[in-house]
């Protein structure tokens, strides 16, 4: 990590986590919840949607990580390898537990609920929200976009053309989206859609953002998740875009 960044400016835990992931190339929070999973042991399309939806509200300071997934993500993200970050890092979460029920159990302030995966949590934010935070961060490019500002609320929801994965993986291939800055659709309407494939399943990846040329910048979005269970490969397509598919 760069050790110009004014990392000891921080005052709250959320926005140098958001700050980290950012330096560390986490724009979106599908590689990060992938490397939890595999680092936990727990590879399940389960274990992924968890990681997803405590990694987006860790990020935007609506949920707090209860200790053993506090101590996961410092090693994910291998904070002990930087000494001008780890003190500070470890401070402002003591901190944050404290302030958030009087120094006792995190757990019933946060709602760090338990999953196979032991991180799964409600998401907070509402639609104007994510939108708000994210459109007032991100600057959109007719070759992409690029972050500026700190404590930036990252999209979420991604298109992949094409995907590689191994029996037991998970990841997100596509986003459903309503009418620009509205609601997405719910999760049924979604499965109804998707084509039956037997190299995986379907599952939700929750609702957070995705960026729309269309809508001319982040919109609220419902993940649409891929599960592998068999090795083969696939060629679909989802809202008009090609996806490729492979299971190995």
């Amino acid at each position: 990590m760069d050790k110009n960044e004014p990392w000891g400016s921080y005052q709250e835990w959320h926005s140098l986590l958001d700050a980290v992931c950012i330096q560390q190339g986490h724009l979106d929070n599908m590689a990060l919840a992938s490397e939890m999973s595999a680092v936990s042991g727990n590879r399940s399309g389960e274990a992924f949607e968890a990681a997803l939806k405590n990694l987006r509200n860790w990020r935007s300071g609506s949920n707090l990580p209860q200790k053993r997934n506090f101590v996961l993500l410092t090693k994910v993200l291998r904070i002990d390898a930087h000494e001008d970050v780890q003190r500070h890092w470890t401070t402002l979460y003591e901190k944050a537990r404290k302030s958030a029920n009087g120094a006792t159990d995190v757990r019933s302030a946060h709602g760090d609920d338990v999953s196979k995966f032991g991180m799964e949590t409600p998401l907070a934010m509402t639609f104007a929200a994510l939108t708000a935070v994210a459109a007032g961060t991100i600057y959109l490019f007719q070759s992409g976009f690029e972050v500026s500002a700190e404590g930036v609320q990252a999209a979420d929801v991604e298109y992949r053309k094409s995907v590689s994965l191994k029996v037991g993986e998970s990841i997100v291939v596509h986003g459903a989206r309503g009418a620009c800055g509205g609601s997405p659709p719910a999760w049924e309407t979604v499965a109804a859609e998707l084509p039956e494939l037997e190299i995986g399943t379907w599952a939700d990846g929750s609702v957070g953002t995705r960026y729309s040329r269309k809508c001319g910048g982040p919109t609220p979005a419902r993940g649409i998740v891929f599960n592998a269970t068999k090795s083969g490969a696939a060629k679909i397509d989802l809202y008009g875009d090609p996806v490729r598919i492979e299971v190995k």
